[in-house]
């Protein structure tokens, strides 16, 4: 029956990025694989001019094939998947961008063939491989294998050369996979997919997870290295805080702060000299790692998702994925965490002494102000009485020059002819011009008193 077109209906104003956010589900589809398979999987890392040059070898290898490229292909997109076909082979290649790598991955339909016969790779170029941009961190050659009957450790274990099997059943019993997370002469480990009853969107789903479980383990075990660089740092770091702890505890419990003269502030200020540069140190240390612990954190968290998507079931003598993870990449995360911690409480052990210390000298400080206000409060008390004793002296020569002058207006009066006794006159002026310059040095220190400025 043929479906009526839908009619027009008007729709508001779509947002910009409606478009974008709904196709990002639809951005990294799995691949469906066949029967039979050769996986060839690699996962490069470097700076991010290096893995920019990709969508030009990805050309070049396109060349190489003679095929004919979509007119709407994007070099730019997370993912690019692409169709290499000559007369030798017919390949199905992906590339896909991620935050700190790329990969590239291959897919040969291998029907009748054994395991391991040969790699996919062997389809590309050497010169096109060996001139990849980046650095190869992890390289997988996959099998997926038609089995109808379930297979034992000893029916496998020839594939992997003699190496210890960690592996069992997938997708409730649906399918077996084995590894032993070995890297062999080819620069590659195997994993082996013993597919009994999956479909080929199901066993296209478990390869992807087991892929991102390698790729992801690997990029997560990058910061190993560096958390076992950073914890000499961290063993110094903490040596010199004690030192300085200790230092500070010797003499905040044979001292008095508010006795510290200013040498003992010196000292306190050296201390704290000291835990700036440390604190700076460690706070360097810190943005050099953090990046790299916070990323392990966020791969191990992928690493248990995609093993807990396998659904798992025990083979008897062999150990399974999660197993595996839990004993050997387990605790180089759980290091890296440890360190992290470590650090972050390194850093805040040193922010609390510092705090203590900057308080010890404040403290001190203000003992150094207060004694310096004691003593200028002294000089002023001394300033006063001599004040009090200068305005005493003041009266004094005031009255000693003002009689003088009086005594020279008597006998001036006296010498006119009026009867003026100039003695008289001096000794009745002297309390009356004693009294006057007293309360005249008065009247001006109260007025100065009242009117500072």
């Amino acid at each position: 029956m043929k479906q009526e077109a839908q009619p027009f209906v008007a729709m508001p104003k779509l947002h910009p990025l409606r478009q974008v956010l709904n196709d990002e589900v639809h951005s990294r589809p799995t691949e469906a694989l066949w029967r039979q398979e050769r996986v060839f999987h690699i996962a490069m890392t470097g700076s991010v001019d290096v893995l920019a040059a990709w969508p030009e070898h990805l050309q070049t290898l396109v060349k190489t094939f003679a095929c004919q490229l979509p007119s709407n292909i994007n070099w730019s997109a997370p993912q690019i998947n692409l169709t290499l076909n000559d007369e030798r082979c017919a390949l199905r290649a992906r590339f896909e961008r991620h935050n700190e790598f790329v990969s590239f991955s291959l897919f040969e339909r291998a029907d009748d063939a054994l395991p391991f016969d040969q790699s996919a790779s062997q389809r590309l170029s050497p010169q096109w491989l060996a001139n990849l941009p980046g650095e190869l961190l992890v390289g997988i050659d996959l099998f997926e294998w038609d089995c109808q009957e379930k297979k034992q450790p000893e029916d496998v274990a020839g594939f992997f050369e003699g190496h210890t099997l960690v592996g069992g059943f997938v997708a409730s019993g649906a399918g077996q996979v084995f590894t032993d997370f070995a890297i062999n002469g080819t620069a590659t480990s195997r994993i082996l997919v013993c597919n009994q009853s999956m479909g080929s969107r199901q066993s296209g789903r478990m390869v992807q997870r087991l892929l991102e479980i390698e790729t992801y383990r690997m990029m997560a075990l990058l910061s190993f290295p560096v958390a076992k660089a950073t914890l000499p740092r961290l063993s110094k770091s903490e040596l010199a805080l004690v030192v300085i702890t200790n230092e500070m505890a010797k003499r905040s419990k044979t001292e008095n702060l508010l006795a510290q003269g200013s040498q003992g502030l010196e000292l306190d200020a050296q201390l704290l000299g000291e835990l700036t540069h440390l604190a700076a140190s460690v706070e360097d240390l810190s943005a050099e790692t953090r990046v790299r612990f916070t990323a392990a954190a966020a791969y191990h968290d992928l690493v248990d998702k995609r093993i807990a998507e396998l659904r798992e079931v025990r083979l008897d003598g062999v150990q399974t994925w999660t197993e595996f993870m839990e004993r050997r990449l387990g605790p180089a995360i759980r290091t890296c965490a440890w360190t992290a911690r470590r650090q972050s409480e390194l850093s805040e052990r040193i922010a609390r002494i510092t705090q203590l210390l900057r308080t010890r000298v404040e403290i001190e400080r203000e003992a150094q102000n207060q004694r310096l206000l004691s003593s200028m409060d002294a000089r002023a008390q001394i300033q006063l009485r001599l004040q009090e004793t200068v305005e005493g002296l003041s009266v004094v020569a005031i009255t000693y020059y003002s009689v003088g002058l009086v005594s020279y207006m008597a006998k001036s009066i006296k010498v006119l002819g009026l009867p003026v006794n100039p003695d008289y006159a001096v000794l009745v002026s002297i309390p009356l011009v004693a009294y006057a310059a007293w309360r005249s040095v008065r009247a001006i220190r109260k007025h100065l008193d009242t009117n500072p400025t």
